[in-house]
């Protein structure tokens, strides 16, 4: 399927030009101003080498004139002077852009990842979580920092189309048919070119999952905690060698692709040299019949030499831009994603008490698949309501929980909160509402222990009363305090003074952030999977009677956890199978009371 798509994968000529406007737009996007200011200066640079050619012509026959009259040296200052005046303006022009391109590219550098970035968290789950789409973003946001080396190629293909058009015209004007001849052997010239750029970007393209994989696999070695296991087993070398394994077997693809590259660009150089011979020739021969001025002589020379060369640079120049066109493409591509489904439109204000949650008749498969995951589940969360789901791993509780969170639209039924469908909302009014707790938890290692918790809800006037007051329900406040630096402590032992928590306390300066948002609405989803049963109990206690007027939901394979809530739910297979109290379960003898047992004989659970 993929070596298919390679092959269907092509770039015309307007989809080139269209993604150099893409470029040229971000790139300038930083600083409008300059980066517009940085293209006409480009372009000028670009062009003073004609301006100089026709006043050296001048000051040449000048300067003969003066030889052969005996004039004086006078007659030639005015040209000089010109001469002096417009490399000085040049110089500073040059300086000018210089200043520019070194602002532009460092704005870029840094703002560019911020676009990213920005649109990335926008495209939604579904969207990051496709495979091939996966590959696209991987590729995108690898080849941004292309796009200032596209956007000064693109300038100076421009810039090299006015050259040729001007010294086209001065060509024509002398010798028609040298024009013609120069035009197709250029043309020739350079299609070799084409191909091989086009064959070197299809092996980049269809290596792109495999460099991936085995740059995420060399990378175990730089991550400590897979490095230690990695050292005592003696793998690292088994590591370092699949990665080499895969290098040999890659580079000798991408150099034989160079090789061909490097003989015909050899060979059609060594055929350019008869061709330049015949043009000087004839050129010499055409301005000795019609005895023109030496400054006329030096004048053409320099315009044929000119034309070549332009022309060589624009096809070069193009040939640049068609490969980085190749592969801004995935950039262009990435920029251009859409989330899976669109914002709605509703506008929700603060919640002044806690929601009610209806899921109606919902059903629900993930993309790419036909496996229901839920199936026609009907569920009522009261507003206040302590829920806890159960169930198999497998069952539909998370898929439930991405549900509730948005990050997937249902394929059947509704989800209402508060009467209002979920698909209807404006995704960051409901954020706003709501906070959510997974296993799969954030720890932010180059921010302050403060700024961990901070990120709960970072709207709010900073106060460290609800700080320490949010850390002591998480049991988190005890081990921050003894930190050298306590709630000023980087979390990180990379860097000077820093300290790495443990997997327990990191669960616990998360569990802190919830606490510290206090949303209306809370979600916990296995929360506590890395906090032994003692500090569990703590901190559930806590949840229940911190969060008594919010609605919450917890998913736990703990029964400790969620024997307290107020209506548990048993998901199995994609649908609820039993639902009620700890003690109405239990007398029920169903799965929830099996599962009970069994987990009570481990953990001598009364």
């Amino acid at each position: 399927m993929e070596e298919e798509t390679i092959a269907k994968k092509k770039i015309s000529f307007k989809h080139m030009i269209k993604i150099s406007f893409f470029a040229f737009k971000m790139y300038i996007k930083p600083d409008k101003v300059s980066g517009i200011f940085l293209f006409i200066f480009q372009i000028l640079l670009r062009l003073t080498a004609m301006v100089d050619f026709l006043i050296i012509a001048k000051i040449i026959n000048v300067v003969v004139e003066i030889l052969q009259k005996q004039g004086k040296i006078s007659e030639v200052v005015p040209y000089v002077l010109i001469l002096v005046g417009f490399s000085f303006v040049s110089s500073t022009i040059s300086l000018v852009r210089w200043y520019l391109q070194i602002k532009m590219s460092q704005l870029f550098y840094y703002k560019s990842e911020v676009f990213l970035y920005e649109h990335y968290k926008n495209l939604g789950v579904p969207v990051m979580e496709d495979p091939d789409k996966n590959n696209l973003i991987n590729r995108g946001m690898s080849e941004i920092h292309q796009i200032p080396a596209l956007f000064f190629n693109f300038v100076a293909t421009i810039a090299d189309f006015i050259n040729i058009i001007i010294t086209g015209l001065a060509i024509f004007y002398f010798m028609p048919q040298m024009l013609l001849v120069m035009t197709i052997w250029v043309i020739l010239r350079n299609i070799p070119s084409f191909y091989i750029t086009k064959e070197a970007y299809k092996y980049e393209f269809k290596t792109t999952e495999s460099r991936r994989l085995h740059r995420e696999i060399l990378n175990y070695i730089l991550d400590k905690i897979k490095l230690i296991e990695l050292t005592i087993h003696n793998a690292t070398n088994y590591i370092k060698e699949k990665y080499n394994n895969f290098i040999d077997v890659y580079y000798k693809g991408w150099i034989n692709i160079r090789k061909k590259s490097f003989f015909w660009t050899w060979s059609l150089d060594f055929l350019n040299v008869f061709i330049y011979f015949w043009v000087v020739i004839n050129i010499i021969n055409r301005i000795i019949i019609k005895k023109l001025s030496v400054g006329q002589l030096y004048f053409y020379i320099s315009m044929v030499e000119r034309f070549e060369r332009h022309v060589n640079n624009m096809f070069s120049s193009i040939t640049n831009l068609y490969e980085m066109a190749l592969r801004i493409d995935d950039t262009y591509q990435f920029f251009n994603l859409k989330p899976s489904f669109s914002d709605g439109k509703i506008k929700l204000k603060g919640f002044k008490k806690p929601p009610k949650i209806i899921c109606d008749n919902v059903s629900f498969k993930y993309p790419n698949t036909n496996k229901l995951i839920l199936k026609n589940l009907n569920l009522e969360i009261k507003p206040g309501e302590k829920i806890a789901i159960v169930g198999h791993n497998g069952a539909g509780k998370t898929t439930l929980i991405k549900l509730l969170m948005r990050f997937y639209q249902v394929n059947n039924g509704n989800i209402l909160i508060n009467n209002d469908n979920i698909d209807d909302l404006k995704i960051d009014t409901y954020y706003r509402n709501v906070g959510m707790l997974s296993q799969d938890f954030g720890s932010y290692s180059e921010l302050t222990a403060e700024d961990n918790i901070i990120l709960g809800d970072p709207t709010k006037v900073v106060c460290k009363t609800d700080i320490t007051s949010a850390a002591k329900k998480a049991d988190a406040h005890k081990f921050i305090s003894d930190y050298p630096k306590k709630y000023d402590q980087l979390l990180s032992e990379s860097f000077n003074g820093g300290i790495r928590p443990s997997t327990g306390q990191w669960q616990k300066i998360a569990i802190s952030r919830l606490f510290y948002r206090n949303p209306w609405l809370v979600i916990f989803d296995e929360p506590t999977a890395s906090i032994d049963a003692e500090a569990e109990y703590k901190i559930f206690n806590n949840i229940y009677k911190f969060f008594k007027n919010k609605t919450v939901i917890i998913i736990s394979h703990r029964f400790s956890t969620v024997r307290n809530a107020d209506r548990i739910i048993v998901i199995d297979k994609g649908n609820i199978a039993e639902q009620g109290t700890h003690e109405e379960l239990l007398k029920l003898n169903g799965k929830y009371a099996k599962a009970f047992k069994l987990q009570a004989e481990g953990y001598e659970i009364k």
